[in-house]
């Protein structure tokens, strides 16, 4: 609500100011934009942790709920760490309940990281679509990148293009040889 009131103030404060109301509502359209982010999430994660909890329990079984709700709660403790300085602004929490959440969103990654792979396929979207090369079958992750990277039009000379004109008078001359900081005060 702050975040409305805060658009609502400023741009009352800007026609007091003899601004019309095209450009005062010019003025407060960042704020405005802050606010419709923060509804927005909001919305989001209201309505997956309603699909969850209505839909879930007739079509799914309880572990993939269970992964579910750890997304829901991932994304919006990730929101809010993100967003942290409205919710200590506003009084929702303090500095012990802000690192909290801090290391929730770090024990949710890693309750979610087993999961991610399948999470991921889940919507089946091909490696190759995806032009991946981490997500293997095989299992040849590191030699599947080095061959990724043979094919890559910037790797096809060597050394690599710009290398003349850009890097080799600065390896070469010197110039990029760290000698230091002096103080310039």
């Amino acid at each position: 609500a702050r975040l409305l009131f805060e658009v609502a103030k400023l741009i009352k404060i800007a026609i007091m100011k003899g601004k019309s109301m095209e450009t005062a509502w010019n003025d407060a359209l960042i704020a405005m934009a802050r606010a419709s982010r923060a509804h927005a999430m909001y919305l989001m994660l209201n309505c997956f942790v309603e699909k969850i909890t209505l839909e879930f329990d007739e079509k799914v079984i309880p572990n993939e709920k269970n992964v579910m709700m750890d997304l829901a709660l991932l994304f919006g403790l990730f929101w809010m760490e993100k967003d942290m300085s409205d919710f200590v602004e506003d009084n929702y929490m303090n500095e012990k309940e802000a690192d909290i959440i801090r290391s929730s969103v770090l024990k949710m990654l890693d309750q979610v990281r087993p999961n991610a792979v399948a999470l991921a396929d889940a919507w089946d979207f091909s490696d190759f679509r995806l032009r991946s090369t981490l997500g293997r079958y095989d299992g040849n992750v590191y030699q599947a990148i080095i061959e990724s990277s043979k094919k890559d039009s910037l790797n096809a000379t060597e050394p690599g293009p710009g290398y003349e004109q850009h890097l080799k008078r600065l390896i070469v001359n010197g110039v990029g040889v760290y000698t230091g900081t002096a103080s310039r005060l």
